[in-house]
């Protein structure tokens, strides 16, 4: 039941990240926007979480980095594709029909669970969904 509330938070994330996106970059180029909203962010992490920041990094602080640079990836993803005009909703549509069912098996195995054939399914849908969505 609580997979519907992340769902609708989720969803209310990538709208407001469009919209704030779309804002912004009528005023800002991407590094400003970047380099301010993480600045922002860090201050904000810094004076409520000072414990957690981590002084001497070990080998597993790589997934750290790579986890900034794959934010900064979708940053620069969500800003090219609005100032290119592009239509966000075939972008994402795409996109989900492409991450969903590889999310979906990559999380069978990660979290040892089970498909059933309704699940199955769902990913002929979504796929089929995506087609729908792109055509013109």
């Amino acid at each position: 039941m609580y997979w519907i509330f992340y769902s609708l938070a989720l969803s209310l994330h990538y709208l407001f990240e469009v919209i704030l996106t779309k804002y912004l970059a009528n005023k800002y180029d991407l590094r400003k926007i970047i380099i301010n909203t993480y600045l922002i962010s860090f201050l904000l992490l810094a004076a409520f979480y000072p414990k957690d920041i981590i002084i001497k990094p070990d080998t597993n602080y790589i997934y750290i980095l790579l986890f900034a640079v794959n934010l900064l990836f979708g940053i620069f993803i969500w800003y090219h594709a609005i100032i290119n005009k592009l239509n966000l909703g075939k972008l994402d549509g795409l996109a989900i029909a492409i991450y969903l069912p590889i999310l979906t098996l990559v999380s069978l195995y990660m979290f040892k669970q089970k498909m059933i054939i309704e699940n199955y399914i769902g990913i002929i849908f979504v796929a089929i969904g995506a087609y729908l969505i792109l055509k013109e």
